[in-house]
């Protein structure tokens, strides 16, 4: 049987986004088992069935220690979705004899026997395009993007449940803010979130506020201004694959454009996705994939490519032109 590697080992959202390929890869090599490596926090929505598996990536582990596992593995193909040091070194050492990736660094065109020049910063196309481009083949219209994919568990989807029916938000549907972002994103302030939650509590529609195990402060502080607010955590205890399961149930997610909102279209629920101008966090290569969604970004010519200037910027702070009114119309509009 053919051993075919797809590593991606950064963040969440980069993850899911990189999901489509392994379609891809069991469309081309059907008789292949195929491992995903990725980092051990992601892996309780990415239970996948055979011939898929997923295997563990520790950043802190010795190189050395990550070419005995490959070797021993046996792999025929390696797909490298994104070049990180570690990880292409560890392959080429490991003398797996396909070797495919972006040209990315002077390293890269060394390690990678098969690579390809993408130049991704120019963000010509969708990040899962990108991915999908270094795998070859074709399946479905190539005008389409493709379907991210996740899976978790039945004590999952049983853990969610009991979490929502405890809070009175079953039968009845929610809406799930997200305000906190990994860093790599601007943020629309906190302030106008929590107007958009009070509106929604006015019209009657429940809000869960949700934050990862480093956010506890951030969705307390939304819950004093908005009281009505629900609040799911980090020290809720049914994690990763319990978040995916409570955005299955809900109507809509609204979210910045971070791994949360890639995990709520993964589950096919409608997103708000925001998005700063920043050419380089362009929802043209960032956007959620499949689900029913609307895209905001502020109408503004930003003059940087990279990172927001701050106040030297002639825009700033576009992101405050986020307006409730507005972004009510659209929650309407994705889920009536």
């Amino acid at each position: 049987m053919r051993r075919i590697l797809v590593t991606r080992t950064d963040r969440l959202g980069d993850v899911i986004l990189a999901t489509p390929v392994l379609r891809r890869v069991h469309h081309l090599y059907p008789d292949a088992r195929i491992d995903f490596l990725v980092r051990k926090e992601w892996t309780p929505v990415l239970r996948f069935p055979d011939p898929f598996r997923t295997i563990v990536y520790d950043p802190n582990a010795p190189v050395d220690e990550m070419v005995r596992l490959l070797r021993e593995e046996q792999y025929d193909v390696a797909f490298v979705l994104r070049d990180e040091a570690s990880i292409t070194r560890a392959i080429s050492r490991a003398g797996i004899p396909v070797r495919v990736g972006p040209y990315s660094s002077l390293r890269s065109f060394f390690h990678f026997n098969r690579g390809k020049l993408q130049r991704r910063s120019r963000c010509l196309k969708h990040e899962a395009s990108y991915n999908l481009d270094l795998i070859g083949g074709s399946e479905g219209s190539s005008d389409e993007l493709p379907r991210a994919w996740v899976e978790t568990s039945e004590e999952a989807k049983n853990s969610a449940q009991r979490y929502l029916a405890q809070r009175g938000l079953l039968p009845s549907g929610f809406v799930v803010i997200h305000p906190g972002s990994s860093g790599s994103a601007r943020y629309v302030k906190q302030e106008a979130l929590q107007a958009l939650a009070s509106a929604l509590l006015k019209k009657g529609v429940p809000v869960l506020v949700s934050g990862g195990p480093a956010e506890g402060d951030l969705i307390e502080a939304f819950r004093s201004k908005v009281p009505g607010v629900i609040l799911l955590g980090g020290d809720a205890g049914i994690g990763l694959d319990g978040l995916a399961e409570v955005m299955r149930q809900a109507k809509t997610v609204v979210a910045h454009g971070t791994g949360p909102l890639h995990l709520a279209a993964a589950v096919g629920t409608p997103v708000m996705a925001i998005f700063p101008p920043l050419f380089v966090l362009s929802e043209k290569r960032w956007g959620p994939l499949v689900a029913p969604s609307s895209v905001w970004v502020p109408e503004v010519s930003c003059p940087e490519k990279f990172r927001c200037a701050g106040p030297k910027c002639p825009v700033y702070d576009c992101m405050d032109l986020f307006d409730v009114n507005s972004a009510m119309r659209t929650l309407e509009t994705l889920h009536p």
